[in-house]
């Protein structure tokens, strides 16, 4: 009889090409994202109104963005956080550009109060993403496992 041979030694850890391809992915977007806010805070000749507008429209785009992202793979942990980051900062920059800017007091309330609803909107739409994500919970706990 002869004697089993050992299986061969497991080759090193190497990720998936696809896995190796998002990071590639990811870190080419961060590049984008701070060159973007980069050349908006510090490049480009603007008063601080409308440094604070542009850089509150590209974080409401790129909350958007990601917030697709996160209804597409529903994703937790990285695409839900940044969308709303990106959300506060993009209102909070609106918010700026509303208070620094040279707009009239009725435009400037004109504005305030539809700025107020987009977020009472956002807010109301992550109360109802709450609570639906609970109930999803409550329903999975309450499933039993047959042995």
């Amino acid at each position: 009889m002869e004697p089993t041979l050992a299986p061969p030694p497991a080759g090193p850890n190497v990720p998936k090409l696809s896995t190796t391809v998002m990071f590639a992915m990811a870190a080419i977007s961060a590049i984008v994202l701070a060159a973007i806010f980069a050349y908006i805070l510090f490049v480009a000749v603007l008063r601080i109104d409308e440094r604070l507008w542009w850089t509150g429209l590209c974080s409401m785009i790129f909350a958007l963005g990601f917030f697709f992202l996160y209804a597409s793979t529903h994703d937790r942990k990285i695409a839900r956080p940044l969308a709303g980051g990106f959300f506060v900062i993009g209102a909070g920059s609106f918010y700026g550009s509303i208070f620094t800017g040279n707009s009239t007091d009725i435009a400037k309330l004109l504005y305030l109060i539809l700025l107020s609803i987009l977020v009472m909107i956002v807010l109301a739409a992550i109360f109802v993403m709450a609570r639906d994500a609970e109930q999803d919970a409550v329903r999975r706990a309450m499933r039993r496992h047959t042995p």
